[in-house]
C-alpha cells in the first residue's frame, strides 16, 4: 500500500508540473495513469485497523491537497464517503434497536449509535440532533439527514467540505477549531453559542466528542442541538 501511495504522489506531483506548463497531453496521460493508483489505494478492503487508517489518510490528505477546488472536493468526497460506508456504517444492530427508535417516549442515547466506532446510520438520522462526524484536518466526513435538512444542503454534497464553510470563518477559527483540537487530542466538551439561522436567533448547545475504532481515532463527533433565544424572548 505504502509503494502505491507513494507511487500517486509522485504521479500527482508529475501532474501539477504539467499542469504549470500547460502541456494538454502529458495532464491527459498521467491523468490516465492516476486514476488506476486511486482505485488500488482505495478500492481494496483494509485487512487490519492499520491498513485502514493508511486508506482513510491519504483519501484526507487528497481532500486537502484539491481544497480550492469544488469538482475534486466533490470527487474526493464521494471517495470518503465510500471508506465510510465501507468500514464506519454498519446495520448489523439494527434489529435489536428497532423497539427504541419506534418508542418516542424512551429516549435514544447516542452512545448506542457509535458503539465500538461503527456508525448506526438509521438510528443517527432518527435523531431530532444534528450530527457530524469531523475529520482531523477538519473535514465532514459524515453528517446524518437532520444535520442536512438543517444546513439545506443534500447530504452527500456535506462529505469531503470543510467545516468552516457551513459556520463562517471567524466563527470556526475562534471558537470551533479549538475545541475541536480538544476533541482530537483526547478530550470530550461542550461549547454554547448564539448563531443566525433563518433570520433568527438560536442558541447552538454543540457537545463533541473524539470517537475511535480498535484504539485508531476517527474524528470529532460533533452534536448541536438547537433553542430558543430566551434573552429575546425576556427582553420582548
Amino acid at each position: 500500500m505504502k509503494a502505491l501511495i507513494d507511487l500517486f504522489w509522485a504521479k500527482y506531483s508529475d501532474l501539477r508540473q504539467a499542469v504549470e506548463h500547460e502541456d494538454d497531453d502529458a495532464v491527459s496521460r498521467i491523468d490516465r495513469e492516476i486514476d488506476p493508483l486511486v482505485k488500488a489505494i482505495l478500492g481494496s478492503q483494509g485487512r487490519d485497523q492499520s491498513a485502514i487508517g493508511v486508506q482513510f489518510r491519504f483519501a484526507l490528505d487528497l481532500l486537502n491537497e484539491e481544497a480550492d477546488d469544488g469538482g475534486c472536493v466533490r470527487r474526493n468526497g464521494h471517495l470518503l464517503q465510500m471508506l465510510v460506508e465501507r468500514y464506519l456504517i454498519t446495520d448489523q444492530s439494527l434489529p435489536s434497536k428497532t423497539k427504541t427508535t419506534e418508542d418516542p417516549a424512551q429516549p435514544v442515547d447516542i452512545t448506542q449509535a457509535i458503539a465500538d466506532g461503527y456508525l448506526d446510520d438509521a438510528l443517527l438520522n432518527s435523531l431530532p440532533e444534528r450530527v457530524m462526524v469531523v475529520a482531523p484536518g477538519y473535514r465532514i466526513f459524515y453528517s446524518n439527514e437532520t444535520n442536512a435538512q438543517r444546513m439545506d444542503v443534500p447530504r452527500d454534497t456535506l462529505i469531503g467540505r470543510h467545516f468552516a464553510e457551513f459556520v463562517g470563518l471567524h466563527h470556526f477559527r475562534h471558537d470551533l477549531q479549538p475545541s475541536l483540537d480538544r476533541c482530537f487530542a483526547g478530550e470530550s466538551l461542550t461549547l454554547t453559542y448564539a448563531d443566525k439561522l433563518e433570520g433568527r436567533t438560536v442558541v447552538i448547545h454543540c457537545r463533541m466528542s473524539p470517537i475511535s475504532r480498535s484504539g485508531t481515532l476517527i474524528g470529532a463527533l460533533v452534536v448541536m442541538q438547537e433553542k430558543e433565544d430566551r434573552r429575546r424572548r425576556r427582553a420582548d
